[in-house]
């Protein structure tokens, strides 16, 4: 691996076969420096380091598109390509992987090296600031998740930012992974840029529902954040804040991290204001709470309703009865069980008329079928058989009577784990939508 700026840059002029006397002449330096930049016998120097290795990237990504070697370099440094990329999305990807690589290795380099040192920290110091995207990245995973992965009591973290942003390039996604949480008592609070997420396709809809069924255990709350949009703070209570930028390809490239107690609390307190309630976007609630709007939520024509436990809907009455029964063991009181009967005439009645699409990924249907085991509510219950059996010859019917019930069957490889099965519902009347935390999973998470 290379380590240090000089072993980087002859590695780069190796590879794309460009002449030290052409870089020389693009960025407007002396062939001697570029010699003593490659001998390791100099550097180039902070305050210019930036703009010099722009240039030096931009001058051997040119080269790289016209020998038509973009791919050759991302598997020569290791870099991961997920998606087939334009020839204009290449030129850029190749750009800032350039940029991000020369960085890396001038501020990695040697540490008994004061002036090249990425961050200056002592005992006495209570910031520090990393540098360059890729140093950033190292810091979260490296720094930040063992953090996380440590505290065993509440954490909750604010967000500034927009999340379409925190998701791009699975940045967001991709530090989470990092972080083994040893407590499920979890919030982080993130904003939302409204207008962004208009201009954002299917897949970004895809990236976050892949966020949220992942990490079951963690209380996502979502907020407009016009108010706040550009205050670019991290903040985990009690423990640090952070202030970063953004580079055009939505990653941070410069963060400063802050561990004093009482800028803390300062920052805290003037963050913590700026998440107001009326801005909610997506709001975690319990059950419970959700179980009356629901009876409310069902009442509208026009459903959609994406299945990832089970399929509690059309049970026979003896298996509805029975459930019913076990709902006591759930904290359910005797009027939120009268709530669950009318609910369940609601249902009965709008599958008469209503145009409801089901989707239901193929590898979970198989489950059910296997195994009988549904979340009505969070209530845990296993269909028998013959009750099954009942439920399908129901579907059979009501779908006879309304042409209007659609199933639809998403197709996938069976998932070889359970990390790999869809585990989030998600329920929408066309004017409101939520989405459910099945409960078995998430006791399988602890």
């Amino acid at each position: 691996m290379v380590n240090n700026f000089s072993m980087a840059l002859k590695h780069l002029i190796k590879f794309s076969g460009i002449k030290i006397s052409s870089l020389a002449d693009f960025i407007s330096y002396d062939v001697s420096y570029i010699s003593k930049w490659c001998n390791g016998n100099n550097q180039p120097s902070p305050k210019h380091v930036n703009r010099i290795n722009q240039l030096i990237a931009s001058f051997i990504a040119k080269e790289l598109m016209r020998q038509n070697r973009a791919y050759p370099f991302f598997n020569e440094f290791n870099i991961s390509i997920e998606t087939t990329l334009s020839a204009e999305d290449m030129k850029i990807r190749l750009l800032d992987e350039l940029e991000n690589f020369l960085n890396n290795a001038y501020y990695q380099s040697s540490p008994s090296d004061p002036s090249n040192k990425l961050c200056r920290e002592s005992a006495n110091l209570s910031a520090q600031t990393i540098i360059g995207r890729t140093n950033v990245k190292k810091f979260f995973n490296n720094e930040l998740a063992p953090l996380l992965s440590s505290i065993k009591g509440k954490i909750v973290i604010y967000v500034t930012g927009d999340v379409t942003m925190a998701l791009h390039n699975n940045s967001m996604a991709d530090f989470l992974v990092h972080c083994q949480f040893s407590t499920t008592d979890i919030d982080i609070h993130i904003g939302c840029n409204l207008n962004k997420l208009q201009q954002k396709s299917d897949d970004f809809i895809d990236s976050f529902y892949e966020l949220l069924n992942k990490h079951l255990q963690i209380n996502f709350h979502v907020y407009d954040n016009k108010d706040y949009t550009n205050s670019n703070i991290i903040l985990l209570k009690d423990y640090f804040a952070m202030q970063y930028s953004i580079h055009s390809d939505d990653s941070i490239d410069i963060c400063t991290y802050i561990t004093d107690k009482k800028i803390i609390k300062d920052i805290f307190e003037r963050t913590r204001d700026k998440f107001n309630r009326s801005n909610y976007i997506l709001e975690p609630k319990s059950d419970i709470e959700l179980i009356r709007f629901r009876s409310f939520f069902y009442l509208n024509s026009q459903l959609l309703l994406f299945c990832a436990k089970g399929f509690e809907f059309f049970l026979p009455p003896q298996a509805f009865n029975r459930l019913l029964r076990s709902s006591a063991n759930y904290r359910y009181s005797s009027d939120l069980q009268e709530t669950i009967k009318n609910m369940q005439i609601t249902w009965e009645e709008q599958f008469d008329e209503a145009h409801i699409d089901f989707f239901m990924p193929e590898a979970n249907i198989v489950n059910y079928i296997e195994t009988g085991s549904l979340t009505y509510g969070e209530i845990d219950y296993v269909t028998s058989p013959e009750e099954r059996e009942l439920q399908l010859q129901q579907l059979i019917k009501s779908m006879k009577k309304n042409p209007n019930i659609i199933i639809h069957v998403l197709t996938a490889s069976r998932p070889q784990n359970d990390q790999d099965y869809a585990k989030l519902s998600y329920y929408s009347n066309n004017s409101t939508a939520y989405l459910k935390k099945n409960r078995s999973f998430l006791q399988k998470k602890r």
